[in-house]
Parts: C-alpha cells; structure tokens; sequence
C-alpha cells in the first residue's frame, strides 16, 4: 500500500517536471526569437552609428576647407582695406600739400 502512495507521488511530481520543462523550453524558443531580434536591431544601430560617424567626418572635412577659404577671404578683405587705407592717406596728403602751396 505505501508502495502505491510512494508511486503516485512519484507520478505527481514526473508530471509536474513534465509540465513544468514543458513551459521553460517554450519560454527558451521565445528568448531565441527575441534575441535573433535584438542581434538585427544591434546591427541596424551599428549601421547607423557607422553613417553617423561618416558624416561626421565628411561635415569636419567640408568645415575645415570651409575654414580654409573663410581665412582666405578674411586676408583678402584686410589687404584691400589696407590698400584703401594707403589711398586714403596718400589723398589726404595730396590735398593737404595741395592746401599747403595754395595759402
């Protein structure tokens, strides 16, 4: 009689097992498909932090030639304001020795 107890049981606690094994490899399969999932997205965000980063590189090469003409321009401008300046001061003095001989 306490075999028959110990067999049932034993039953009870194989098909809980069952049950329960049952339940975690379904639970496994879903994880597999979430991480296949993942694994895409992580390469996909690789992707696009790999288009970001080159970008990046192209706008920082575009600004320094940008730079590189601004400065350009910039010694431009003061050269032609220093020629201006040259004439300025060579008209002044034209007229103030034109001033000079007049009075």
């Amino acid at each position: 009689m306490i075999s028959y107890l110990v067999d049932a049981v034993l039953l009870v606690a194989l098909a809980f097992t069952t049950v329960r094994v049952t339940m975690m490899h379904r639970e496994l399969a879903r994880l597999r498909s979430y991480q296949g999932e993942f694994s895409t997205i992580v390469h996909e965000t690789a992707g696009a932090f790999d288009s970001v980063i080159s970008a990046a590189q192209d706008h920082t090469a575009t600004l320094g030639r940008l730079s590189e003409v601004l400065s350009t321009k910039i010694e431009q401008a003061h050269e032609a304001i220093a020629a201006l300046d040259a004439r300025r001061q060579f008209s002044s003095d034209a007229e103030g020795g034109a001033h000079a001989e007049n009075s």
